[in-house]
């Protein structure tokens, strides 16, 4: 699936609420609606951008609890931090399907790059370690950034 590509995602408050409940996580309005606007917004947005898009028809939000809530889902499994580890660049996913991603180190635009499923087995760590999944992160520059240079 490429970030460019045109999706349309109607998920219901119960579809919402069974995500969080199969992935262990208490719902409360907060959640439902943070993990809503993901379901429901593939681009990878970051907390600022996750906040904005919110706080004007949930006034009370805070960034603090989106940043909380994200931290959360993301233990859980739920959605994935995509590039500085959480911090205030990061960015954040939900997809229920394996892909890497590929973060323009000029614009910070993210794409994702479908691998069909293949197993990342390349990456071998030593005896006795079991890889139980993989954040596969390729930098560069995009096609509009390279463009400039």
């Amino acid at each position: 699936m490429n970030s460019t590509t045109e999706q349309t995602y109607n998920f219901s408050t119960q579809e919402i609420l069974t995500v969080l409940t199969d992935g262990g996580v208490k719902p409360s309005a907060q959640r439902m609606v943070i993990l809503g606007y993901l379901m429901e917004n593939r681009i990878h947005p970051t907390v600022d951008e996750i906040f904005k898009a919110l706080q004007p028809s949930h006034p009370t939000l805070s960034r603090t609890t989106v940043y909380n809530t994200l931290r959360r889902l993301a233990a859980a499994g739920i959605i994935r931090c995509i590039g500085t580890g959480g911090g205030e660049g990061a960015r954040w996913d939900y997809s229920q399907h394996d892909h890497a991603h590929f973060l323009c180190s000029a614009c910070g635009h993210v794409t994702d790059i479908d691998y069909s499923g293949a197993s990342p087995s390349f990456i071998l760590p030593p005896g006795g370690y079991t890889v139980q999944s993989a954040d596969i992160i390729l930098k560069g520059l995009c096609p509009s950034c390279s463009a400039a240079v």
